[in-house]
């Protein structure tokens, strides 16, 4: 699912922004509707770059950081874009007129509603997914013009067959986001996995874990049993834990000078 890029095809005070690629495409092409200067940030909005798809991604909140995080980890998600327009503005005031509220204009015009994100997944054996997610806090999910704006998501989404989900968001708090940060150091520090040495890591990592001993005494223990110096473990420990091959609990800080807590060991 993705919007034609020529600009002919939608209404003429939308062809300047579609003429700069915003809302159309998928994976490399494909460029936010909204970025971060588009909408007034509490100081939580961030810009961070795309493992799945090396492109500058847009975040408007740390829920949506936390949720981009987390999809990027899921095997099946091969594309994910963030805040994706609805160019069926057409469909968007019907619905809004049917429900009986205001259609959210800009400079006059009907705006597009945007989806926080719409993710591609590819199951092998099955056809191409299309699924949209929208992120909001307990407290948005439960405001009138807030609930109002989900339903005309989800009944544009129904109607063209994709499952649309409101995120559960009440478990996304400081450590999971700050635990996906640390996991996610790997490719800020511009690590490449060499497969070979992941899994010889992996496997000794998983024999040597103690749950009572520091993760730096872990990783330094490991460096000089493969031979590699600490920062290169360090970086294979986290695409590890990153990859699921190390089953790290996101519910715990990952701290050098702290104990490890794994999922099996909860």
């Amino acid at each position: 699912m993705f919007w034609r890029s020529d600009p002919n095809l939608y209404p003429p005070y939308l062809r300047a922004r579609i003429r700069r690629g915003r809302g159309v495409g998928e994976r490399m092409n494909y460029k936010r509707w909204l970025n971060i200067c588009d909408v007034p940030s509490t100081g939580t909005s961030s810009s961070t770059s795309g493992i799945k798809v090396r492109r500058p991604v847009h975040l408007l909140s740390e829920l949506e950081t936390t949720y981009f995080y987390i999809a990027e980890r899921t095997h099946s998600i091969v594309d994910i874009r963030e805040q994706w327009p609805i160019l069926h503005i057409d469909e968007t005031l019907r619905l809004c007129s049917s429900l009986g509220i205001k259609h959210a204009y800009r400079e006059g015009y009907p705006e597009p509603f945007t989806i926080d994100f719409l993710l591609t997944e590819v199951v092998e054996g099955k056809p191409i997914i299309y699924r949209a997610a929208s992120i909001k806090t307990a407290e948005d999910a439960k405001d009138p013009k807030v609930r109002q704006r989900l339903a005309v998501e989800f009944m544009w989404c129904q109607a063209h067959g994709i499952p649309w989900t409101l995120i559960d968001t009440s478990s996304f708090d400081r450590t999971v986001l700050e635990t996906l940060r640390f996991l996610r150091s790997w490719f800020r520090n511009r690590y490449e996995p060499n497969e070979k040495i992941v899994d010889e890591f992996v496997e000794q990592f998983l024999l040597a874990y103690i749950p009572n001993v520091v993760l730096q005494t872990l990783i330094e223990n490991i460096a000089k049993r493969l031979g590699i110096d600490q920062s290169t473990a360090t970086n294979i420990f986290s695409f590890s834990a990153w990859s699921d091959r190390i089953p790290v609990s996101l519910r715990h800080p990952v701290l050098m000078n702290k104990p490890l807590v794994l999922n099996r060991f909860k």
